[in-house]
């Protein structure tokens, strides 16, 4: 393989002109601006997309696979993201949107409503039973949150839910059902996800808490879209495919939690808003809560980097198929089947959420002190307005940047222009 794989976002200096629009909304500081080109830092990076989102000159984008990557397969399995129930008009049934995938060249489509369904039942009717659990517990389905938590809040790593995403459990039960029922070798299936988000992609390539994951490749929702809408229709529209109400509230901001049908949550979404929150629980003041619901993306999966649709029309589309469904009652055999499941490892979380130190100065302990005060000694002659005009995102991202000489030609134009003032008073 080449270099090793570091992160989904991706940066076409042809189109960056060095406005610093996405210095500023980087969670995790992994954007400077360096000859006037933005630069992205890997280590930093934990693919929340929301610079691609706001770039003025879509000078970020994504890495994601190509559709011939099916032709490596005996067998292909698409598995496409609930949000692409709010991409096409309320008109068009499930049904059609799942025969037009189909028709892109798989052999099955399989919804993710399979992991999602069983996640909400075993987290409700297990999970959030057990006594030794740390409280809150805290949603393990949004990869851009979990990294977010490796690297800033790496104490609350024990709080976040043992279990596999919803993408990973419906393609670990569909490669198993395929492989037995087209009695194919699970290495000989391909499965795919049609993502709306760029967190999804590196989850794929690189996991966290598991050591390989189940799922072969991620297409772009908004580069598969055309594919989608040139083979619609051939469908019978009453068809609502296996979609339950619970399962589609999942990529909605809050649905998780009112899929739980409990009433001691949090549902928080928006990176900046999970932080706030993230903080609070650090802080041991959200211990009365059982279960906080973070979603990277405003508006849930829906607001995600690779949609097509405005987040809050997806939103309105999918409440509807969802107020045409009833609620999912899972008999007692089927609930100790998925306790079972669990239990068994196939799908929990196997591989240790280990936590992520990128803030280090230097590796040497002594001189990581020494350069600490160099910093602080640094952010008193600055003004600490974290403009970002010296392209670094804050006034002591600029300090770090200078003592660990990674910006050594760095100047302070607010400082410069206060001195050029006070010099021509």
């Amino acid at each position: 393989m080449g270099e090793e794989y570091k992160h989904s976002v991706i940066l076409k200096e042809d189109r960056c002109i060095g406005c610093t629009s996405c210095l500023k909304v980087c969670p995790t500081e992994a954007i400077r601006v360096r000859e006037g080109k933005a630069k992205i830092i890997p280590e930093r990076c934990i693919d929340c997309g929301e610079c691609i989102k706001i770039c003025p000159n879509h000078a970020k984008s994504a890495i994601t696979d190509d559709l011939s990557m099916i032709k490596k397969f005996k067998y292909t399995i698409a598995i496409p993201s609930l949000t692409i129930y709010g991409q096409f008009p309320s008109n068009i049934s499930i049904c059609e949107m799942l025969n037009a995938i189909k028709k892109i060249g798989f052999d099955e489509v399989v919804e993710d409503t399979v992991g999602a369904d069983i996640s909400i039942h075993l987290i409700k009717e297990y999970l959030l039973k057990k006594s030794d659990m740390n409280l809150p517990l805290i949603n393990s389905s949004c990869p851009a949150v979990i990294r977010l938590i490796q690297m800033r809040f790496p104490d609350l790593i024990p709080n976040i839910i043992d279990i596999e995403t919803p993408l990973e459990i419906t393609a670990r039960i569909a490669k198993k059902e395929a492989s037995r029922r087209e009695n194919i070798k699970i290495e000989d299936i391909g499965v795919f996800f049609i993502t709306p988000c760029t967190a999804r992609v590196t989850s794929i390539r690189k996991p966290i808490g598991i050591s390989k994951s189940y799922v072969d490749g991620a297409f772009s929702m908004k580069e598969i879209y055309g594919e989608i809408v040139r083979n619609l229709g051939d469908c019978n529209s009453s068809n609502m495919g296996t979609s339950t109400k619970e399962s589609l509230y999942w990529p909605i901001a809050g649905g998780q939690a009112a899929a739980l049908g409990i009433e001691n949550y949090l549902a928080v979404d928006g990176i900046h808003d999970v932080i706030r929150v993230l903080e609070e629980v650090e802080l041991g003041k959200l211990e009365d809560v059982d279960f906080i619901e973070c979603s990277a993306c405003s508006g849930g999966c829906v607001g995600g980097p690779l949609v097509i649709q405005n987040s809050f029309i997806a939103k309105n589309r999918i409440m509807k198929y969802a107020r045409k469904m009833k609620e999912t009652k899972h008999t007692i055999e089927e609930l100790d089947s998925f306790i079972k499941m669990y239990e068994s490892g196939l799908i929990r979380l196997t591989e240790k959420i280990e936590p992520k130190s990128v803030m280090t100065l230097d590796k040497d302990i002594v001189k990581s002190i020494q350069k600490m005060e160099l910093v602080t000694e640094i952010l008193k002659s600055l003004p600490g307005l974290d403009c970002g005009v010296c392209g670094s995102p804050t006034c002591r991202a600029f300090a770090e940047d200078i003592v660990k000489g990674e910006n050594c030609k760095a100047v302070c134009i607010v400082k410069t222009m206060n001195g050029f003032k006070n010099k021509n008073k």
